[in-house]
């Protein structure tokens, strides 16, 4: 144990106790260099371990600090530095002010389905951004969950993390820890198997929100499995609580991993359709080789065994330092609305007969791109300050005209966005199993492409070269569907900016589909292949929501001749064809004649009316 006072590198100097576990604790410290307060995680082996797996669980604890200090999310704790000392090592991690949240609920008591609902949409970003990088937290649990001087909260304490394998979920470690029982689920006492997976944070975080909505801690898995009425549903507690909520936190509590959520960008989606939700932005967003845990000390853990009444006599606040950075966003995993101008325009088909004459936005003749700043008519009257006044009531009006209109595309998309929420999920594919019949080859030479895709992973994964322009589909071997809300998990791995990879839909055969497509160069496509004749329905269009290099969520809703573009769970834009109406669907690469690059994608998900 260090000593208050004690300077490590000669840079740390400890100031207190913060939190102590079984492989290490936790302290407050003073950056002397950099003049800040900083958070620092000693591991302190438990006795009587052999050299060999000392040696272990070291590597293992540099391994990690690697994987966290690459990740960069505001709802988590940000790594800083790694170092030896002696015997030990040590991670240094941002530090900010904040109160864990079972300290919260122990002096407030039971929380709002508006507040919980917040702060579970942040900590479901948070999770989403994890999982996509292969890490999970293993001890999500009120006392690791800290509301900032924001009001937000904020995931810490990665003690329990470990690095995931989908292909093989066993723990990557030498030790680990069970976690906290109230919180853990069932398969994280398996320290045979070790078989977690996202949908065990997805457990923790169910458990966690049960807790926050209740004002009590729930039951454990293992009082769950001798009582399996255990569990008091929450509306006993609570009857104002929504029917949604308490459904979905009963789905995401269940024993059986499969019953679960599988991903947070899911169970943000089931939330999302709670009476007391607001739009946002869900997560994207991986499990780990463990870090030592930490727990806080016994006189921070003060969990009410009850709920506790509303006017209960307030505790005097307690405010602890934390090692957290940031404020969280959370954008629903359906998309946030952004609004754009609005014209008439008709719509013509290939042989340039007038199909309909319908509203549809501008400026393109089958997109809504997002809005550009423009000049208020406020900001107008006082550039001309001599303009006549029934100029400016003419372009007041014309902007409330404006806004009227626009307002109407917004409440179309945000009731399709509420309406896919209740879709049925037809597939959904995590690539860690051939069980839906996506075609695969190790090794293709063609007249336009050579290379390969394999299911490996965790993914489905394109190794390409171009001999001549080329585009690649797949589907999987599924039934037809006519209005669809499809989406995956999509990036560039290797080779050439200009590589395009996005999804394929209403794929009749190989001369009839639509795909909509991007490239890391910060543009993104809709297209149609009809009578094997390609026609550009939206043409390269710059966006600044493409991370290059990075995954990025693309998704497209098809309602009949109607469809809308999400890229990262932001609009994009969208478009009208009537040209097909049913058909496969599935994923799609391509590249330019002596290109080479490579393509993965990951959670693919269709789901119908």
């Amino acid at each position: 144990m260090l000593d208050t006072g004690d300077i490590l590198q000669d840079r740390y100097r400890i100031v207190s106790l913060l939190g102590q576990g079984g492989m290490g604790a936790v302290y407050r410290a003073w950056d002397l260099r950099l003049k800040v307060p900083v958070a620092l995680k000693e591991m302190v082996p438990q006795p009587g371990l052999d050299a060999q797996t000392l040696a272990q669980l070291r590597e293992q604890f540099e391994h990690e600090a690697l994987t966290l200090a690459r990740m960069n999310h505001p709802n988590l704790v940000r790594v800083t530095d790694f170092f030896e000392d002696e015997d030990n090592v040590y991670l240094v991690m941002d530090f900010v002010e904040g109160e864990s949240l079972a300290d919260y609920i122990a002096r407030e008591g039971a929380q709002s389905e508006t507040q919980v609902l917040t702060w579970a949409r942040q900590l479901l970003d948070a999770l989403g951004y994890c999982h996509s990088q292969d890490v999970l937290h293993r001890d999500v649990k009120p006392q690791n969950i800290i509301i900032n001087a924001q009001g937000q909260a904020v995931l810490v304490d990665f003690g329990l993390v470990k690095l995931w394998n989908p292909n093989d979920p066993r723990t990557q470690t030498v030790m680990r820890g069970l976690g906290t029982p109230e919180y853990a689920p069932p398969e994280q006492y398996d320290a045979g198997s070790g078989h977690t997976s996202p949908a065990s944070d997805i457990y923790s975080l169910g458990a966690t929100l049960y807790h926050s909505l209740t004002g009590q801690s729930p039951p454990t898995a293992t009082m769950r499995v001798v009582n399996p009425g255990a569990l008091v549903p929450i509306r006993q507690f609570v009857p104002g609580v929504s029917v949604q909520t308490e459904a979905v936190i009963a789905k995401a509590t269940s024993l059986r991993p499969v019953s679960r959520y599988q991903t947070a960008r899911e169970m943000a989606t089931a939330l999302a359709g709670s009476q007391s939700a607001t739009p946002s932005r869900a997560p994207t967003y991986t499990p780990t080789a463990i870090l030592p845990g930490t727990t806080q000390p016994p006189s921070a853990q003060r969990v009410p065994s009850r709920p506790l009444p509303v006017a209960a006599t307030p505790q005097r606040k307690r405010r602890w330092m934390w090692w957290v950075g940031g404020v969280g966003a959370l954008v629903a995993c359906v998309g946030v609305v952004v609004l754009g101008g609005f014209a008439l325009r008709t719509l013509r088909d290939r042989k340039g007969t007038t199909v309909a004459s319908v509203a549809s936005p501008t400026p393109h003749s089958t997109m809504t791109p997002p809005p550009q700043p423009t000049d208020t008519p406020q900001a107008q009257a006082t550039a001309t300050p001599d303009a006549p006044v029934t100029a400016t009531a003419e372009a007041q009006a014309t902007a409330q005209a404006q806004a009227n209109a626009t307002a109407t595309v917004a409440a179309k998309r945000m009731d399709t966005m509420d309406n896919v929420a209740d879709w049925s999920l037809l597939v959904y594919d995590d690539f860690t199993t051939e069980v839906n019949g996506w075609p695969t080859v190790e090794a293709y030479e063609g007249s336009l492409v050579e290379g390969s895709r394999l299911i490996v992973g965790g993914a489905y994964k394109f190794e390409t070269t171009a001999i001549g322009d080329f585009v690649w589909p797949a589907t999987p071997d599924t039934e037809f569907a006519s209005d669809l809300y499809i989406t995956v998990k999509a990036r560039r791995t290797f080779g050439s900016t200009d590589g395009r990879y996005g999804i394929i839909f209403r794929r009749v055969d190989k001369d009839n589909y639509y795909t909509f497509r991007v490239k890391d160069d910060g543009h993104y496509q809709f297209r149609i292949r009809y009578q094997g004749e390609w026609d550009t329905l939206i043409d390269w269009t710059e966006t600044d929501v493409l991370r290059p290099g990075r995954d990025n969520v693309l998704t497209a809703v098809a309602e009949g001749p109607h469809f809308t573009f999400y890229i990262n769970d932001q609009f994009v834009a969208e478009a009208t064809d009537d040209q097909l109406d049913s058909g496969k669907y599935g994923v799609i690469v391509g590249l330019q004649e002596g290109d080479t690059a490579s393509f993965e994608f990951r959670d693919f998900e269709v789901r119908v009316p």
